[in-house]
């Protein structure tokens, strides 16, 4: 009689590669996206969206991710290396894990090459409006509306959005972190672009 040994750690079983990440993040509602590099690797270049903690404070802030949904890391071009963050994370109790195969070069030049992908830098600034309430209609305004909210762009002032909350979400205790989170992840991740918002 066989058996499988859960307790096991085999990176390749979390393994993804560039282009599979990209389509989670296109998803209604994108993963955490975790970069593992150094600070000042983090600061030169990253992915839009990416929340920074070099794998060596991994240990002393995880409680800074969410404990559940879609956690994805990537690192320098060292895969065993991210993989030892990955089963750190694993051994806490995250579950929904994976980890980018090749890490921030082969998710840039996945992005680079991709015809799926926006990057707003290279569009005009007069058609940045356009795109950004189109996010926002995809996917901040249904989830907030199935809580009875929504949202109206008040302007946008180079790369900072205002926003005014409406419906159930004017006053919620929610709306000033975790959804402003949500709602400036989901912007970033789309448009490859870092994307202040600002509930006005």
């Amino acid at each position: 009689m066989y058996y499988t040994n859960n307790n096991v750690f085999e990176l390749s079983d979390f393994a993804i590669d560039a282009n599979e990440c990209l389509e989670f993040r296109r998803g209604s509602m994108p993963p955490v996206m975790l970069d593992l590099r150094s600070t000042d690797e983090y600061h030169k270049s990253h992915i839009s969206g990416a929340t920074s903690i070099p794998s060596e404070f991994l240990k002393d802030r995880m409680m800074m991710l969410p404990p559940f949904g879609k956690i994805i890391v990537y690192g320098g071009d060292d895969d065993e290396l991210t993989g030892e963050s990955l089963k750190q994370l694993k051994e806490k109790g995250f579950e929904q894990l994976s980890y980018v195969r090749g890490g921030y070069s082969s998710l840039d030049e996945a992005i680079r090459n991709s015809d799926q992908e926006i990057r707003l830098s290279d569009i005009p600034r007069e058609e940045w409006g356009q795109k950004i309430e189109d996010v926002l209609d995809k996917k901040v305004r249904p989830a907030l509306a199935s809580d009875g909210g929504g949202l109206q762009v008040v302007k946008i002032e180079n790369d900072t959005v205002f926003i005014n909350y409406q419906g159930a979400c004017n006053g919620c205790a929610s709306a000033a972190t975790g959804t402003l989170q949500f709602i400036k992840k989901s912007l970033s991740a789309t448009l490859n672009h870092e994307i202040e918002v600002i509930a006005a």
